[in-house]
């Protein structure tokens, strides 16, 4: 059995307070999530990014306002750059999840693969972008119904792409009786040409270790260093020691 990749998916857990910080502040947190994820095990750390022109037509209004705030803290020359070259220098792999092809354009030049979003799956614009980059791309199941995931599936080998899949239940935190971790087991009959991973919203220590034991390759979990922290993550998140 070949090594398990694990990623620590620190998303937007670098906002942590109510009121809003400077780039140069959230930048700090960034950093020190990473370099904790680091002396934690991770062998990637993952984040999300956002461009608002593009996602209003595809959100809830109700979300407008953060998705705003992701964007102003995050400048490409002043936190994303910064934070790649930081990632680089503690020899952790960079992987970031666009919202939308605008987010998509906007990273592209700083990662050398792509996760695509559960509620996203579907959005042949963004999935068309990331096609044309030819890096590869990590599918989460979470949100769609085993019709979508095969139809977004289907247009990846259309396409010729490389890409892996990761079960996932989209519930923040997920209760342990819902994980259904015999998916990975359809996952894998199903797309025996994929590796397949899971994504891991419970609290639970114990769960990527049976994903493992069943075949899961990759083991994504999220980050924090405290689960009261402002924001809708950090609930569902691991602290450095649990990681």
């Amino acid at each position: 059995m070949g090594k398990t990749t694990i990623i620590s998916e620190i998303g937007k857990n670098f906002l942590y307070t109510e009121q809003e910080l400077s780039v140069e502040e959230n930048l700090v947190r960034a950093k020190e999530l990473v370099r904790l994820a680091k002396e934690s095990g991770a062998d990637v750390v993952k984040f999300q990014i956002h461009v608002f022109r593009d996602e209003r037509h595809k959100r809830s209004e109700a979300r407008y306002e953060w998705i705003k705030r992701n964007e102003r803290a995050t400048p490409l020359e002043t936190f994303w750059k910064p934070l790649r070259t930081f990632c680089d220098e503690l020899g952790l792999s960079f992987l970031v999840t666009p919202m939308s092809k605008g987010a998509a354009i906007k990273i592209n030049p700083l990662v050398r693969e792509f996760k695509v979003g559960s509620a996203d799956i579907l959005d042949f614009e963004l999935l068309d972008y990331l096609i044309s980059t030819r890096k590869p791309i990590i599918m989460s199941s979470g949100m769609s119904s085993r019709a979508q995931l095969q139809r977004a599936i289907a247009h990846l080998i259309g396409k010729g792409m490389r890409f892996s899949i990761v079960h996932c239940v989209s519930l923040y935190p997920a209760p342990i009786e819902k994980l259904n971790l015999n998916t990975i087991d359809y996952l894998k009959t199903k797309y025996p040409y994929a590796p397949i991973g899971f994504s891991d919203h419970s609290l639970s220590t114990l769960a990527p270790a049976l994903a493992v034991a069943k075949g899961a390759t990759l083991i994504e979990k999220h980050f924090t260093l405290d689960r009261g922290a402002f924001g809708p993550d950090h609930r569902c998140s691991l602290l450095p020691a649990e990681f």
